[in-house]
């Protein structure tokens, strides 16, 4: 399905925070006053972490979780849908992964040794920069287009995944770097062309992300509303461009309604 039209268009912002040692790398340093092995930094200095890096971490880890209900080509066609090809086509992709930058937190470098697997002796020493236990990385983290929000409740069950301490982000996961937490604090659901008397009517959302997981029901009353039969309270403005209604989700809300996306997944 492409994208020759928008039925919805949703942003998720928040917080990721490093609960040890985390590093999105940058190659080898050219300077002999830098580490050995640099970590990413925007143009103001500050440490960031990449879209790619995002974009690859949710989609390995969801390929792992889809895997336990389906088999592997089911999942990987699922995973295209939302993702798009595993090349550079991004128009292809209903999910776009922003770079989140560096709010709080302190860089370090670390000094690492490579064992020798043949002799068992040191075979050199490098230094390597990251962020410290404590740092926190806050912003837009994706946006997508006529994404359907199960999808999005999917991506949740990663985020769970890192919570729990299983799913690591960025370098050397396999010396115990890389283990973060994740925390919504907003949703934002644009339904492009409608009003908020279409909102007050209910109406259906078609044309979504990935195709077998059919259509959503949306209905506002009283300050809430509904989506596929999930009651949420949210801010809803209805904008003077195409954008029509804009509703927002914030921290509980927006948590509530990435859990009930979810247990309406049939895989």
């Amino acid at each position: 399905m492409g994208f020759g039209s928008y039925s919805l268009l949703a942003t998720v912002s928040g917080k990721i925070k490093a609960l040890g040692p985390m590093r999105i790398g940058a190659g080898k340093a050219l300077s002999i006053v830098t580490s050995d092995l640099p970590i990413v930094k925007n143009s103001r200095n500050d440490p960031v972490i990449l879209g790619s890096s995002l974009k690859g971490f949710f989609r390995g880890h969801l390929r792992r979780i889809l895997l336990m209900k389906m088999d592997p080509r089911r999942a990987d066609k699922l995973l295209e849908e939302i993702f798009g090809g595993t090349g550079d086509n991004d128009n292809a992709s209903a999910i776009l992964f922003h770079e989140v930058s560096m709010k709080e937190g302190r860089l370090a470098e670390r000094k690492h040794i490579k064992i020798n697997p043949e002799t068992g002796g040191v075979q050199n020493l490098f230094e390597v920069e990251c962020v410290l236990d404590g740092a926190v990385f806050e912003g837009k983290l994706l946006s997508a287009r006529n994404l359907n929000p199960k999808a999005l409740g999917l991506l949740k069950t990663v985020m769970d995944l890192a919570n729990l301490g299983l799913a690591r982000l960025g370098g050397f996961k396999s010396r115990g770097y890389g283990e973060i937490s994740f925390e919504i604090s907003e949703i934002s659901v644009i339904f492009p062309g409608k009003s908020l008397e279409d909102l007050k009517a209910g109406f259906e959302v078609r044309n979504l992300i990935p195709e077998g997981f059919g259509t959503i029901e949306v209905k506002a009353s009283n300050g809430r509303v509904s989506i596929e039969g999930s009651i949420l309270k949210a801010e809803i403005q209805e904008n003077a461009t195409f954008f029509g209604i804009e509703m927002k989700l914030k921290e509980y809300e927006a948590t509530k309604f990435l859990d009930s996306m979810l247990k309406l997944v049939k895989l």
